[in-house]
């Protein structure tokens, strides 16, 4: 009769219908193996009649043995173990049964299986292509590694320099773009020397190991890598941790079929930068990266500690160790080859396949990692001659062909471009390292070259307002001086005839007096330039407001503007009041005839005023007609007035406008180089990244044409 493990356990569930136990049959080399599930546990001498009844009645002649296991669900340590012989001659004493065992957790796994079963002589030749292709990839790698140290050393002379020269400037030390100098050709230096250094050292290394493709194995301490790796090498188990602390704190190499293995350190106990280095440097040397957890604990934190390191683009799998121990005695031993779904349960390795997923999904961003299950003592126990007898089985259920199988598929479907990535990778990090330095450096100039360029057009605007609101000041001011003189004329000419030539010289010396013109001026330019002044106490104390929020919204730490170049903005507004003194002197002292003179090159005045006053009405007094003269002599008093007034109007604005402009000058033009050396940076740094984009480029050409 053809044998039905789904039929002959439906039957049993039908029968057991006590304690809510369910019955799992497997059949496999005239062996019938039963396992009975149920919440509480069960008693075997109830069992085992009812099940004895069910196989008498399918009359299962070309079963040989039976093999029964009675377990609580959600436990992995059988409560019982029942094994007897299915023959005529079998009373079938079930008072008598075999030591019950105490089982670890165990754990069971969907094993990829390579469609094509790849032979021993395809794997070698696989590995040969592999090893031809490697040194055309390393050849690649070599000039554009050269290419891309041309790049970043002129790239960093480049920087120095310009550095250097923006940094000279008097007062530049105290702005935070000073820092961020600084900080950039600190990175850029360590780009052009030791991380250079690092990629020529990386590349050395595979060039002396161009024959082999290269696997490693990663996972937490007492994972069982060392377990694994005595059973690839037949070690005598030495290296094995017997504690918890990190048992392998160097990376070992070893062969295995044709394979160079490299064993790494427990990963969650990395210290430093010494041990990520490392790793890092082992990923780099990598065509295939396992990663070796265990049943009795996946834990996230080994995952996020691999995601610690660069980022993976290899082919990763990972390797689930059953720990379940059979080496307590020969029960336990002959229990797991008897029965090895105990230790393989497909339902705990589900769970553990979920977590393992997540945990890679959320830490690693790996879609579709292959997850292999092995028994590695098995493996291991299989390679000592005490275990001789059972060396095959153990061999094979450790499983450990299964994860070679993995591998060698992979090799054969695949090996190629793996060993091209191998190479290529290296470089395309490297150059995504340096793209992250340069970006992160034009970021932040640009960042502080943006907030330059935008208090520039602040204080111009500034500057700006003033001029105008200034200009239009000083000539209402002085039109509100002139006015009232103006008007006075008339009087003035009437009594003429009652003053001497000297009574209307100090007549006319009392009438401008008193406007105090030089006085009022000067006060009316200090009030422009104190309004000047507050904007620009105001600016400053805006200008630190808005660093603050700068650095709040940007991450970047910016430093207040130079103390001695935000004080300088007071400085040169009281300089500026005090250069229109000439000016003023000018205007104040145009009624005397000595004051019509041109002074200090600023404007031309009338003295004609004076001489006029003088000599026409000495002359008029002579031939007594100067009645006649009146009106014209008022007017052309007024008009010269006038013209003075505009003259006066137009010497202070010219002389404020040259003041102000100057204190613009001054206060902008230092922005003005710090902004043009800023872009010429960001500008060298763009065209550097456009230069690595280029070389990228080409080189992903280059090894796309070796596929």
């Amino acid at each position: 009769m053809k044998i039905d493990p789904e039929a002959i356990a439906h039957r049993f569930n039908q029968s057991l219908t006590f304690d809510g136990i369910i019955a799992k049959v497997s059949f496999k080399n005239d062996c019938l193996k039963i396992a009975l599930e149920s919440v509480a546990v069960t008693k075997k001498d109830q069992l085992l009649p009812i099940i004895m009844r069910e196989i008498a009645h399918f009359k299962l002649t070309s079963i040989k043995t039976v093999k029964i296991y009675g377990k609580q669900i959600k436990t992995f340590d059988p409560n019982w173990y029942h094994n007897f012989d299915l023959s005529p001659q079998n009373n079938y004493d079930y008072s008598q049964s075999n030591k019950s065992g105490n089982y670890s957790n165990t754990s069971n796994y969907d094993v990829k299986i390579s469609k094509k079963k790849v032979s021993q002589a395809e794997f070698k030749q696989a590995l040969r292509k592999c090893s031809k292709m490697a040194n055309p990839a390393y050849k690649i790698s070599i000039r554009y590694a050269k290419k891309i140290e041309i790049v970043i050393k002129n790239l960093n002379n480049n920087i120095q320099v310009m550095s250097q020269e923006i940094l000279k400037a008097k007062g530049s030390e105290e702005f935070q773009f000073a820092t961020k100098l600084k900080q950039i050709q600190s990175d850029i230096k360590t780009l052009s020397e030791d991380s250079l250094e690092d990629l020529v050292i990386s590349l050395d290394k595979k060039r002396k190991h161009l024959k082999n493709f290269t696997v490693s194995l990663f996972g937490r301490t007492k994972a069982g890598k060392s377990t694994l790796r005595e059973t690839l090498t037949r070690g005598n188990g030495n290296t094995i941790g017997k504690g918890s602390q990190r048992t392998t704190r160097d990376v070992k190499e070893y062969f295995w079929q044709g394979l160079r293995l490299l064993d790494t350190p427990g990963i969650e106990a990395y210290q430093g930068n010494d041990d990520t280095n490392k790793a890092n440097d082992i990923i780099d040397q990598s065509d295939i990266v396992l990663f070796l957890s265990s049943d009795d604990s996946v834990q996230p934190g080994e995952f996020q500690a691999m995601a610690q390191l660069q980022q993976i683009n290899k082919y990763f799998a990972v390797i689930l160790n059953v720990k379940h121990d059979i080496s307590n005695d020969l029960e336990d031993l002959q229990m797991f080859i008897d029965i090895p779904e105990i230790v393989f349960d497909e339902d705990r390795v589900s769970q553990h396949k979920h977590h393992i997923k997540n945990h890679i999904q959320q830490y690693l961003n790996l879609p579709n990692v292959d997850i292999v299950p092995i028994h590695a003592q098995a493996g291991f126990l299989s390679t000592k001659s005490e275990y001789q007898e059972y060396s095959n089985q153990l061999w094979e259920l450790s499983k450990i062909e299964e994860l070679y199988s993995l591998i060698s598929d992979q090799i054969y479907t695949n090996g190629q471009n793996l060993r091209l990535s191998t190479f290529a990778d290296s470089l395309e990090y490297f150059l995504d390292l340096i793209n992250q330095k340069l970006a992160a450096a034009k970021s932040q100039l640009s960042v502080q070259l943006n907030f330059m360029k935008q208090k520039q057009r602040e204080i111009e605007k500034i500057f700006t307002e003033v001029k105008k609101d200034g200009n239009l000041k000083i000539k209402f001011e002085c039109e509100s001086l002139y006015n009232p003189i103006e008007n006075q004329i008339g009087n003035f000419v009437d009594r003429y005839p009652d003053m001497d030539i000297n009574g209307r010289q100090r007549e006319w010396k009392r009438i401008v007096n008193e406007k105090n013109i030089e006085e009022t001026i000067k006060s009316y330019i200090e009030e422009i330039f104190s309004d000047l002044r507050g904007k620009l106490q105001e600016f400053e104390q805006e200008y630190e407001y808005d660093i603050k929020n700068i650095q709040i919204d940007m991450e970047i730490n910016f430093s207040n503007i130079n103390q001695d170049d935000t004080g300088k903005f007071i400085k040169w507004a009281g300089v500026a009041v005090g250069a229109v003194g000439a000016a003023a002197f000018v205007a104040a002292n145009w009624w005397n005839p000595g004051g019509w003179v041109v002074t200090a090159g600023l404007v031309t005045t009338v003295a004609s005023i004076g001489t006029s006053v003088a000599g026409d009405w000495k002359k008029a007094d002579d031939d007594k007609n100067y009645h006649k003269d009146i009106e014209k002599e008022k007017s052309s008093l007024k008009k010269q007035v006038k013209q003075k007034r505009e003259v006066t109007i137009k010497a202070y604005q010219d002389s404020f406008m040259k003041n102000i402009i100057q204190c613009e000058y001054q206060l902008v033009l230092q922005m003005k180089i710090y902004i043009q050396r800023l872009s010429e940076i960001v500008q060298k740094l763009d065209d550097s990244c456009h230069e690595l984009a280029k070389i990228n480029h080409q080189m992903k050409e280059d090894f796309d044409n070796l596929k």
